[in-house]
């Protein structure tokens, strides 16, 4: 079965068989779809640490042409969301201590930056929209669904970084990301055994995240987005590293 991608990627197909070459926008644009959704893919922690793709793998997932998986891969290895093996293969980087260290403190220092920003600009249509996000996760958190929670928190703290308004800002966050997803695949199925993590960190931290952006402090935004990465990551390294 095709993907959503598949109907533009006949287009592709076509220009690879020797047809009339499609317009150059159209190969830009489906190249771009296959970036976003690998990217959306990695960030979400779908992709396991150490787990081996191929790019005939992945374009026969999206029922697309290998061209331009190919193309957004390059992307993707050149950002560190994955790695290249002698034999062309793919593999979603493991994640060390020192690894998940560097990560966590930039991911501190350019998130609490947005939420500081977003305090001071965002709209009303914006905290609405920061609010629906989270109460999609408290709904997936009491039900104790893993999954749909991890996209939900994705959701609601993206609603805080474009609030900042700034392009800039979000295509690092948005990098920072991809190299994120494996420690979060690492621990989604401890989490489907501790279901209590989320309610006493992640729902927590929302709210003081949503209270300081309702009465629009910006240091205390900042300082409750900082704690809500910093306690995750806390978490984070006692499963994966402390049971091994």
């Amino acid at each position: 079965m095709k993907t959503r991608l598949a109907d533009t990627a006949d287009n592709a197909d076509a220009a690879e068989a020797g047809a009339p070459a499609v317009p150059r926008l159209t190969v830009v644009a489906l190249r771009e779809r296959v970036y976003a959704e690998l990217g959306n893919t990695l960030r979400s922690g779908r992709f396991a640490p150490a787990t081996t793709l191929t790019i005939r793998g992945l374009a026969a997932s999206l029922g697309i042409s290998t061209m331009p998986v190919r193309e957004a891969v390059s992307r993707l290895v050149t950002e560190g969301a994955l790695e290249m093996l002698p034999n062309r293969s793919l593999r979603v980087p493991v994640v060390s201590i020192a690894g998940l260290d560097e990560l966590i403190d930039a991911r501190i220092a350019i998130e609490s930056h947005a939420a500081f920003r977003a305090a001071e600009r965002m709209t009303r249509a914006q905290f609405s929209a920061i609010k629906t996000a989270n109460e999609i996760y408290s709904r997936a958190v009491d039900s104790a669904d893993v999954p749909a929670a991890v996209m939900a928190n994705e959701r609601m703290h993206f609603a805080i970084y474009r609030a900042a308004q700034s392009d800039l800002v979000i295509s690092i966050i948005e990098r920072l990301w991809l190299r994120s997803g494996p420690y979060i695949a690492a621990v989604m199925n401890r989490m489907q055994a501790s279901p209590e993590a989320l309610h006493d960190r992640g729902a927590m931290h929302h709210f003081n995240v949503l209270a300081a952006l309702a009465k629009g402090d910006a240091e205390a935004a900042s300082a409750a987005l900082k704690a809500d990465i910093l306690d995750a990551a806390s978490w984070y390294k006692k499963q994966i590293f402390d049971a091994t």
